[in-house]
């Protein structure tokens, strides 16, 4: 990888810790992820991000300790997410991706860990390490996270008839499995990546096309209308890399891929993506109806009210 690929994978990588992880995480709310919304997590990505600047050794891992972390916390979130419980009543396609976008990070942290020792991690060392952590992040959190919230988004659209639940439904399944996919090809073969890197593309398009029909303003559409085109043509640059992988046919390299394919997902689809939900989110907030989203956070992920409830009470029996 050349010095200017790795400078512009270091920034990419940057702007997911410090922007794209802690926005994402305040759409879940903090019913759901310790001090989401909050300072921290933004924070401790910066110091993260930081460590890409200093040489591999100690001091360098020492940077990802608060990643590290943070990477346990979303791990936690992720199993009470996916437990059964009376908090958040989710679908389970919703559970699952959610969850998903949780468990990422970590493996971008463990990765990061590695490479900033200069070490190798389950067979992996240099460029593969490198380019694990913005996928984790991108492809990993930010893509499940956006395939789970558009259910939610479309299942509580206030027009009737005006969101695409088949589609949402179909992403929030179909891109932890490509995810899946893509992570076994790597140990298993080339043609396994490739159907993953073939199932995420079209989950992922099943997620562009369900963003595209959710119902907002003026400046929410713009967002998810420039989040989804962009990451239609991120996913077609991804499966010409897999495809030349396999057959060895010509490809981008990865310079290429970083600058065209990496920016993309990051600035094009995560970031314009996350924040076109927030707004969706406070939109939502200014309808008149029942509460549910914290006007603080914008949450999307919400304790919904219960119904009230008066205990019948026995003829027979006395009142403490």
């Amino acid at each position: 990888m050349s010095p200017a690929t790795a400078l512009l994978v270091d920034v990419v990588v940057a702007v997911g810790l410090v922007v794209v992880l802690p926005l994402g995480l305040s759409l879940l709310g903090p019913r759901t992820v310790p001090g989401a919304g909050g300072p921290w997590w933004p924070a401790a990505g910066a110091v993260a991000a930081a460590g890409a600047w200093l040489p591999s050794g100690p001091l360098a891992q020492g940077a990802t300790v608060p990643f590290l972390v943070g990477a346990v916390v979303l791990l936690g979130a992720a199993v009470r997410l996916v437990l059964p419980g009376p908090t958040p009543p989710l679908p389970p396609e919703v559970r699952l991706a959610v969850g998903v976008a949780l468990v990422m990070p970590g493996v971008g942290a463990a990765a990061m860990l590695a490479d900033r020792g200069g070490w190798g991690l389950l067979g992996f060392s240099g460029t593969y390490l490198t380019l694990t952590v913005p996928h984790m992040l991108f492809a990993g959190f930010a893509a499940a996270l956006v395939a789970g919230l558009t259910v939610v988004v479309d299942r509580d659209t206030p027009a009737r008839g005006a969101g695409r639940p088949a589609a949402a439904r179909l992403g929030a399944l179909g891109v932890p499995l490509g995810t899946g996919t893509v992570l076994v090809g790597y140990f298993v073969s080339d043609l396994v990546e490739l159907l993953g890197a073939l199932v995420l593309t079209g989950a992922l398009w099943c997620t562009a096309w369900a963003v595209l029909g959710i119902p907002a303003r003026r400046g929410a559409r713009v967002l998810l209308a420039v989040g989804s085109v962009a990451l239609g043509a991120s996913m077609l640059l991804a499966v010409w890399w897999a495809v030349g992988e396999l057959t060895g046919a010509p490809h981008p390299g990865i310079g290429l891929m970083a600058a065209t394919h990496g920016l993309a997902n990051a600035l094009g689809f995560a970031l314009c993506t996350l924040l076109g939900l927030g707004r969706v989110a406070r939109e939502a907030q200014r309808r008149p109806g029942p509460p549910g989203r914290s006007p603080r956070t914008g949450t999307l992920l919400q304790e919904r009210p219960r119904p009230a409830h008066t205990p019948s009470r026995s003829p027979g029996r006395r009142q403490a």
